[in-house]
């Protein structure tokens, strides 16, 4: 049916042209998507694209589930050929709450004809979403006990073991996309950044490499991460930033080095750069930044060494002409949100219940580690950030002190007391404290008294914005993310 009625859309004669692509399925603009099913969902986001740069007019038709296709199983994702729903016992995949909508195809190919003709449809998607056919595996299977009348045995599939499934299933397709995707090195894989951009890389399915020391590999209190980068099959290299040899040795393997080393060792980057130049097969560098863009900051000390040792970095990476990307991720949700951003307060677990202080009126800028880690992988291979900087200005993460204390007051039900803290005091405080609370202090000063997070454009001649690049990716917001301390 649904055939005819794509033979019916091409073959009619409109006032007004339009193409409806073969899609027919989830919207491909906003998939988790992994081998095989990528494949199919990357080459239908390609052709919207290409419709779109073509100005062709278009209907884009996300329809969900086929009743016919997926129903006859109940949706049992192990059953390829069932014709009738299980009598005993059933699969349920994660916990059994996400919702999938189903729609039989003759329904699909009425609304796909209704909306040859109809303007509210023109360059747009649309979407099928009966109210009534939308149902998680729980619900559906419990709607199937009820007109069985039976309760089936139910086992519970975790997310990890189904990707082990897909995995074992098409070896092939897997190891084809490993082959197809850059080789990356990392250096400083162990750190608070590192740990999550590394996660990332690997659930990519990038052959990922980490330059580790025999210290490192030895020490207890990285042994957790070390066992996690096991399990994703990450692949250890010996060696160090100060041990030339072995740089070259890890460099020469790979297609993209990734640098998530500490301040303290931010200008000994140089090395990287070295050995990058000598081996002379890298097509990506990533030097240590993730924070503020240090090209426009209003600094003073200790922060001034911080950024001006990244800004040192940029210079040597341009002048050695080394491929790059640098990344602006402005301020971790991790580092600062569970303090609310507050100046003085270091190591606080939840935000403040009684009394706040406030800097300034300028707005930072927050993200979870993990979506700036995601952001960052899918610029490896991206042409568009290739020689740029890569900011991550997630529309709903822009927030002052004072918006960011009224959200947190809305959260708790309660109004805290206020101080102000003007920029003469700040500056005098950074002056009379110790590290690390001077680094905090210096920082906070550049972010919320000189608003350098965004207090200037970004110029597409260098720079691109993540959220914007790849709007898939559905990040945390600084509402979602403070709702764990309520």
């Amino acid at each position: 049916m649904l055939r005819i009625a794509q033979q019916h859309i091409h073959s009619s004669r409109n006032k007004e042209q339009r193409f409806f692509p073969s899609e027919y399925g989830n919207d491909v603009d906003r998939v988790h998507g992994i081998e095989p099913a990528r494949t199919a969902f990357n080459a239908k986001a390609g052709i919207r694209r290409a419709v779109e740069a073509a100005q062709i007019p278009y209907t884009y038709v996300s329809s969900n589930f086929c009743s016919g296709w997926f129903l006859p199983s109940l949706a049992q994702p192990y059953l390829l050929e069932a014709a009738a729903p299980p009598k005993d016992k059933v699969v349920i995949l994660g916990d059994g709450n996400f919702k999938a909508i189903f729609n039989v195809e003759r329904d699909i190919a009425t609304y796909i004809i209704k909306a040859v003709d109809d303007p509210r449809t023109l360059n747009k998607i649309l979407y099928v979403r009966p109210l009534q056919n939308t149902y998680s595996y729980v619900d559906l299977v419990a709607l199937w006990e009820q007109k069985y009348g039976k309760i089936l045995d139910k086992s519970y599939v975790s997310e990890q073991q189904l990707l082990n499934d897909i995995q074992a299933s098409w070896p092939n397709i897997w190891i084809k996309e490993m082959a197809s995707k850059s080789k990356i090195l990392f250096i400083g894989s162990t750190g608070h950044v590192g740990k999550h951009v590394v996660e990332a890389s690997a659930k990519a399915s990038h052959p990922t490499y980490a330059l580790v020391s025999d210290s490192t590999l030895s020490d207890p209190t990285k042994s957790h991460i070390i066992d996690h980068f096991k399990s994703l099959k990450v692949i250890f290299i010996s060696g160090d930033l100060y041990n030339h040899e072995s740089l070259v040795m890890a460099i020469k393997q790979v297609d993209v080095v990734i640098s998530t080393v500490g301040h303290n060792l931010l200008a000994d980057q140089n090395r990287i750069i070295s050995a990058i130049k000598e081996v002379g097969n890298v097509k990506r560098f990533f030097p240590s930044e993730y924070g503020c863009d240090v090209d426009h900051v209003h600094d003073v000390e200790p922060a001034r060494t911080a950024f001006n040792a990244k800004a040192g970095i940029r210079r040597a990476v341009e002048a050695a002409q080394v491929p790059y990307t640098f990344v602006s991720s402005n301020l971790f949700s991790g580092w600062f949100l569970p303090s609310l951003a507050q100046p003085y307060l270091l190591e606080v677990a939840t935000p403040p219940e009684d009394k706040v202080t406030i800097l300034g009126d300028g707005k930072a800028i927050f993200n979870v580690e993990r979506d700036v880690a995601t952001y960052i992988i899918k610029a490896v291979d991206d042409p568009r950030t290739l020689n740029k900087i890569l900011y991550v200005r997630p529309p709903q993460n822009t927030y002052s002190c004072v918006d960011l204390v009224a959200l947190w007051e809305q959260k708790c039900g309660k109004i805290l007391d206020k101080s102000y803290v003007s920029e003469q005091q700040l500056l005098n405080d950074i002056r009379e404290a110790s590290f690390p609370l001077n680094l905090r202090l210096s920082i906070f000063y550049s972010v919320f008294v000189k608003g350098d997070q965004t207090n200037f454009d970004i110029e597409p001649s260098f720079g691109v914005e993540a959220t914007k690049l790849y709007p898939d990716v559905e990040y945390t917001t600084v509402d979602e993310f403070l709702n764990q301390f309520v």
